[in-house]
C-alpha cells in the first residue's frame, strides 16, 4: 500500500516542501483558507439574492417533473405552500451562513436550501449544470473541523481545515477532469468507428454550427470561426488537455492559478463561442483557484513548465533513459 501511495503522488506532482506553502499546519495558508471559506459562505449569499428576481415566476403553479431532492411537493395539495417554503429556507439559510459560517449546522443549512433550490429549478424537464460546483463545495465544507474559525487554532485544526480546502478544490477540479474524459472518449470512439469526430480539421467548427443551428442563436464568434475551421481546430484539443488534467494541477500548488485562469478562459470561450454560459463556475474557480492559499507568490514559468501534466512525466522518461547505465 505505502509503494501505490508513493506512486500515486509522484504521478500527481512532487511531495510537498516541508517549509512550502503545501504544508497543512503553515498558519499564514491557513489564515488565507479561513478567509477563502468566509468569502464562499458570503459568495452563496450573493448568489441568492441573485435569484430572488426568480422566485415570483418559481412560485406559480405548473407541471412538474420534480427530483428526488424535492420529491415531497409531489404530495397532495404541498406544491403552493412547499415552493414558499422552499425559497424561503434557501434565501434564510443563505443568510443564515453568510452571518456564522462556523457553525456546522449553518453550514449543513445552506447546502439543503441550495440542494433543494437547485433541484427545484431542475425539475422542469431540463437538467442544467450551472449550479452544480456550489452544491459540491458547500458538502466538501461540511467536513471542517470544530474551532476552523479560531485565529488561534491548535495546529491540528490547522492541519484539518486545509485538508478540507485542499479536498475541495480536488473535488471542483474532478468535475472538469470527468468532462475531458467524456470528451476525449466521445472523440476516440467516433474516430475509430469511421464517424466525422472533433479531431478532424473542421471538427470543432462542425460542432460549433451545429450547437448554434440547435439553439437557434449566433455568438461573438462562432460565426467567424465557423468560417475559419483552421483557426477552430486548436481550441477543442487545448480544452481536452486543461480539462483532462485539471485533477492533477489540484495536488500541484504552482499550477493553481494558470489552471484556474485557463479553466475560467475556458468558460468565456465558451459563452463567446457555444452560447453556453457558467458564470457561478468562473467565480468559484477564481475563489478556489486564482486565490488559492497554496499557490506560489508570482510566477516561475520554470517550475510551471516542469509540472507541466504529460510533459513532466515525459521530461522524467527522458531523464531516466539519459542514465548511464
Amino acid at each position: 500500500m505505502l509503494i501505490r501511495l508513493r506512486s500515486i503522488r509522484r504521478l500527481l506532482g512532487p511531495a510537498p516542501s516541508g517549509d512550502g506553502p503545501f504544508r497543512l499546519d503553515n498558519p499564514d495558508t491557513f489564515l488565507r483558507a479561513q478567509t477563502l471559506i468566509r468569502a464562499f459562505y458570503a459568495f452563496l449569499l450573493g448568489l441568492a439574492l441573485w435569484q430572488v428576481p426568480d422566485f415570483a415566476n418559481l412560485v406559480q403553479p405548473r407541471e412538474l417533473d420534480p427530483l428526488w431532492p424535492v420529491a415531497w411537493l409531489e404530495a397532495p395539495g404541498s406544491q403552493f405552500l412547499g415552493l414558499r417554503l422552499l425559497l424561503g429556507f434557501y434565501l434564510g439559510s443563505s443568510i443564515f451562513a453568510a452571518v456564522s459560517p462556523s457553525g456546522r449546522t449553518a453550514r449543513w443549512l445552506v447546502f439543503l436550501g441550495l440542494l433543494e433550490f437547485v433541484a427545484l429549478k431542475n425539475s422542469t424537464g431540463k437538467i442544467g449544470h450551472s449550479l452544480h460546483l456550489p452544491i459540491l463545495a458547500s458538502l466538501a465544507l461540511l467536513f471542517l473541523p470544530p474551532g476552523w474559525e479560531r485565529s488561534g487554532a491548535p495546529r491540528a485544526v490547522r492541519a484539518s481545515t486545509l485538508l478540507v480546502f485542499g479536498a475541495t478544490q480536488a473535488l471542483l477540479l474532478l468535475t472538469y477532469s470527468m468532462s475531458g474524459l467524456g470528451k476525449l472518449g466521445g472523440g476516440l470512439y467516433e474516430l475509430f468507428t469511421g464517424q466525422f469526430h472533433p479531431f478532424q480539421p473542421e471538427g470543432f467548427s462542425r460542432v460549433i454550427a451545429e450547437r448554434l443551428l440547435q439553439t437557434h442563436s449566433t455568438s461573438v464568434a462562432g460565426a467567424w470561426l465557423i468560417e475559419h475551421p483552421f483557426a477552430s481546430w486548436p481550441l477543442l484539443p487545448l480544452a481536452i488537455y486543461v480539462q483532462m488534467f485539471a485533477i492533477v494541477a489540484a495536488f500541484r500548488p504552482a499550477l493553481h492559478r494558470p489552471w484556474g485562469l485557463a479553466l475560467i478562459l475556458l468558460h468565456v470561450g465558451n459563452s463567446f463561442i457555444l452560447t453556453i454560459h457558467f458564470p457561478v463556475s468562473g467565480a468559484l474557480l477564481a475563489l478556489f483557484l486564482l486565490c488559492s492559499p497554496f499557490a506560489s507568490p508570482g510566477f516561475d514559468s520554470k517550475i510551471f513548465f516542469a509540472e507541466l501534466p504529460l510533459l513532466s512525466a515525459l521530461r522524467r522518461v527522458l531523464r531516466t533513459r539519459a542514465k548511464p547505465a
